[in-house]
């Protein structure tokens, strides 16, 4: 038998047969049946100040594991400007930084990260096609990408990879060479 409940603006079509099946979809973050909403419950936007424990979290253990470059919450406090993040359903489930180089008219796409949850989803290219918008709104010509684990998916992206002495002068200063991470390039 299938039930259908009203919360709010939404509807929720469930299975009457699971116990407790109305509480795991009112109080679970995935739920238990379909939600039928009049408004998107993702929608993709820039980064608040609200935002930064969040984005800690979300990027956490990415940088326990040694993926990411830690990132204190001063800094991510001093960079929310230039994160975008993934908002479904008022609960960050990725985000992504652009960091410009104007005077190189090249960016860096920086900070990348997906809640494992709702990987393959097509939300990191999502990301990536807003980082890009966002640079060519800027008259930026290049995209670059710095990885020690994912160099594919770039690749998969239309990035190629380049030698670090083709990054801007500004970020190549900043470069780690103990990381040895790869550097890959996007013409916008």
């Amino acid at each position: 038998e299938i039930r259908l409940s009203l919360v709010g603006s939404e509807m929720c079509i469930r299975d009457s047969h699971v116990d407790g099946a109305l509480l795991l979809e009112l109080f679970t973050h995935h739920g238990i049946g379909t939600m039928i909403s009049r408004d998107s419950l993702e929608r993709l936007r820039p980064a608040r100040i609200d935002d930064v424990g969040a984005v800690l979290q979300l990027i956490a253990p990415l940088e326990a594991e040694g993926t990411l470059v830690k990132r204190g919450r001063e800094r991510i406090e001093r960079e929310i400007g230039y994160f975008t993040v993934i908002d479904h359903d008022r609960r960050l489930i990725g985000c992504a930084a652009l960091y410009p180089f104007p005077a190189a008219r090249a960016a860096e796409l920086a900070c990348l990260v997906v809640h494992p949850d709702h990987r393959n989803a097509g939300h990191g290219e999502a990301l990536l096609l807003h980082i890009e918008a966002r640079a060519r709104a800027q008259k930026l010509d290049k995209l670059y990408a710095l990885t020690t684990h994912t160099a594919h998916w770039f690749v998969e992206n239309g990035f190629h990879e380049v030698d670090v002495s083709e990054l801007p002068a500004e970020r190549r200063q900043l470069y780690n060479w103990q990381r040895r991470s790869k550097v890959f390039m996007k013409s916008l």
